[in-house]
């Protein structure tokens, strides 16, 4: 299975039946659906910047892909998920780094009240507390813990899905029973959040470079 021009492109011998082929497609669907998403950064961000910041341009937001729509009357940038779009406030003719400065102060704010929301969620169900929490914007990693419970968290995962949030916020939460990365820490990990890897499978292949 390859990936070619947006496309999963499948090869098989003519004597596998159409129903193997089918079984596996579908054991394989998750795993297919992210390397697809990874194929669409790297396109998009082979974009000049000119390109990647303007009128019609795709950016991602809680893991869907929201079109640029550029509005000359607004004073803030919306989000329209009916539409998988976000509004972003355009004075005369911007150039890109106005209109990504604006989306990234969005996205940014979003981050702040979503992951902090996810957070204590997921500290409540699971009765692990944490002493503070704040919102990083390193380009080495996702998050991090201190030994004193100090969780930060990149601003940069509101635009993966939720299930991608949660496997990182459970992921900093372990770390306040082991800060390695042990098997009681993996232990505490599916602990916290039982299905972990269906966001840990969302991160793989994923570099910083690939990200808005």
């Amino acid at each position: 299975m390859t990936i070619l021009e947006g496309r999963i492109k499948v090869t098989a011998p003519n004597w596998v039946p159409l129903t193997e082929i089918a079984n596996i497609l579908d054991y394989k669907s998750r795993w297919l659906t992210n390397r697809l998403k990874e194929w669409q950064v790297r396109q998009a961000n082979k974009l000049e910047p000119e390109d990647r910041w303007a009128q019609g341009a795709t950016v991602q937001f809680l893991g869907q892909s929201c079109v640029l729509k550029l509005q000359p009357h607004m004073d803030e940038v919306l989000w329209d998920a009916k539409e998988a779009a976000l509004l972003v406030p355009s004075v005369g003719d911007p150039n890109h780094e106005q209109v990504r400065d604006r989306v990234h102060g969005f996205m940014q704010a979003q981050a702040k009240d979503i992951l902090k929301e996810r957070l204590d969620a997921l500290s409540e169900k699971s009765g692990r507390g944490y002493s503070r929490f704040s919102i990083t914007h390193a380009r080495t990693r996702w998050g991090s813990c201190t030994q004193d419970g100090h969780i930060r968290l990149n601003w940069r995962l509101i635009q993966f899905s939720l299930a991608v949030i949660d496997y990182v916020v459970a992921h900093e939460l372990a770390h306040l029973k082991a800060m390695d990365h042990s098997r009681s820490f993996w232990d505490e990990v599916a602990t916290i959040l039982p299905d972990y890897k269906a966001g840990q499978q969302g991160l793989k292949g994923v570099t910083f470079e690939s990200v808005s």
